[in-house]
């Protein structure tokens, strides 16, 4: 009962300083009073902030589960004991720490591995279709995709879990079957053993929201892993904390095949938990994409030796905040911007807050060949059978092997038998619509007599707008796209805005 009443001090006094209440707002709430409620009425972001920093204050770690019902500080301080209660002795010793609170040992990780490989030897399932992965939580997904290629599969990583020629965790779990004999060797050594062969595909959007599957060599991303860490020193980590999935290629390399081949234990956050690093770990990667660097940056310590990011331009106001938190906060922490893409691996890199936000140093093996008023890249790093391919961004080649990034190239498209650019319809809207981001997008269309739809979505609060003499002069010989105006572009896990994304913003928003 002390050990209670002395907890419900320490959680009423966490709540003050994290979301800077006074002591007479404090004074009023009860312990039992709905923190969302009266008296003090918190959003949900302040109750986000509270749980974390009751993590890190406690040393402990709250599941999914700890946040269902009513939010008191009695209720934050049964699920801090419970959780000191549950904590597992052996969870020191962790290479991997799932999003839903489990955690695995690379002994553990082998052994299901193993139970996975049998398993699947009975199921009848096609090896030369692509074999999709049904699991969501990251470490069961990427358990299943290690057997399945070291089976001989090729998986198929995709954020939609459902199809045919598709396996799951739970299923092969269930088979009840005895383990394969275990390879004395560790899971990353086996997997850079595999021949050209072995290959992973992974379900890329893009940019239009078209669902596009890319092949690619397993041992194109081994070396990839192999450049890096030649590039950078991250031997003295004591943990990645990864906020992108591996189902993304750059996922799949950097928050797990590097983290395999350090040795270095991993943790994967979900979308809507951030939990702290343990208190006891010195030197910490972040895995990161731009949409979630306002929530990292918080969280940041001087535990963190780096940042990475990738999946999007950092860009230069969070370029900025970055270097004022480094002068300011954390001098020892480094970021590192790369360049890339699912179809052609990483292209190169950048220091954040070092560099100019345009320039990037090209990775050793990446050579870029002017072609033709476009660029062809030769990488190690491309898709399975693919020695060279244009790329789809406007470059400009520097000395000493660095570039200037200077954009995704002018998309053109094909309206009323003649050709246009995207980008200058986007220009023309930027004027009409000046302040507001927008996108648009040709949607093809065969059926139309006029090739497809152009479409425009705009971020402003507005559904109304006129095509007034003034905006036919404007747009003079270009189309007029047609108009949907929402209230903000939405982002998908990797930072990006895609046509999918936009649509269903736009559907919800019509219910």
């Amino acid at each position: 009962m002390k050990d209670f009443e002395g907890l419900i001090n320490q959680v009423r006094r966490q709540i003050v300083i994290s979301v800077e209440l006074e002591e007479p707002e404090i004074a009023q709430l009860s312990d039992d009073d709905d923190l969302l409620g009266s008296p003090l009425f918190l959003d949900s972001v302040d109750l986000l902030q509270i749980y974390a920093d009751c993590q890190r204050k406690f040393g402990v770690v709250f599941n999914n589960a700890d946040y269902e019902g009513t939010h008191t500080v009695s209720s934050i301080v049964t699920r801090t004991i419970s959780a000191k209660a549950t904590k597992n002795a052996n969870t020191d010793s962790a290479l991997f720490y799932s999003s839903d609170g489990n955690h695995y040992s690379d002994v553990e990780f082998k052994q299901h591995i193993a139970q996975l490989i049998t398993a699947l030897q009975s199921e009848g399932l096609d090896k030369v279709k692509p074999l999709r992965v049904l699991d969501t939580d990251p470490v069961k997904m990427m358990m299943v995709a290690v057997a399945a290629v070291l089976s001989g599969y090729k998986p198929l990583m995709s954020a939609q879990p459902q199809g045919e020629n598709a396996v799951s965790f739970a299923h092969l779990k269930s088979k009840q079957v005895e383990s394969s004999l275990l390879d004395s060797k560790s899971i990353y050594q086996q997997l850079a053993s595999l021949q050209q062969e072995a290959v992973i595909f992974f379900e890329t959007s893009g940019s239009t929201g078209v669902p596009v599957r890319i092949e690619k060599s397993l041992a194109s991303m081994v070396q990839e892993v192999e450049e890096l860490t030649t590039l950078f020193d991250f031997s003295a980590l004591d943990l990645i904390d990864a906020y992108v999935s591996p189902v993304h290629m750059y996922g799949f390399i950097w928050s797990f095949l590097l983290p395999l081949k350090l040795e270095t234990p991993l943790m994967y956050q979900s979308n809507t938990l951030l939990r702290p690093v343990p208190e006891a770990v010195n030197h910490v990667m972040a895995v990161s994409v731009p949409s979630i660097w306002q929530n990292l940056s918080g969280a940041l310590t001087a535990q963190y030796r780096y940042v990475v990011n990738s999946g999007g331009k950092f860009g230069e106001q969070r370029d900025t905040q970055f270097a004022e938190l480094v002068q300011s906060k954390l001098p020892d922490l480094q970021g590192i911007d790369v360049l890339g893409s699912t179809e052609t691996g990483a292209i190169a890199y950048r220091m954040i807050g070092q560099d100019h936000i345009q320039t990037y140093q090209l990775l050793p093996t990446v050579r870029l060949q002017p072609s033709g008023g476009e660029h062809l890249i030769y990488s190690d790093f491309l898709p399975l059978g693919v020695e060279c391919a244009p790329l789809d961004d406007k470059i400009e080649i520097l000395a000493n092997n660095r570039i200037l990034h200077l954009g995704r190239k002018d998309s053109v498209f094909k309206f009323k038998g003649k050709r246009y650019s995207l980008k200058a319809i986007e220009d023309k809207l930027s004027q009409v619509f000046s302040g507001h981001a927008l996108r648009v997008y040709f949607i093809e269309q065969a059926d139309n007599v006029r090739g497809g739809e152009l479409i425009a979505f705009v971020a402003k609060g507005s559904s109304h707008f006129d095509i007034t003499d003034e905006v036919r002069a404007l747009f003079q010989d270009l189309p007029i796209p047609k108009i949907e105006f929402i209230d903000e572009l939405p982002t998908n896990a990797m930072g990006k805005v895609t046509l999918q994304g936009l649509q269903e913003k736009v559907r919800n928003a019509r219910v």
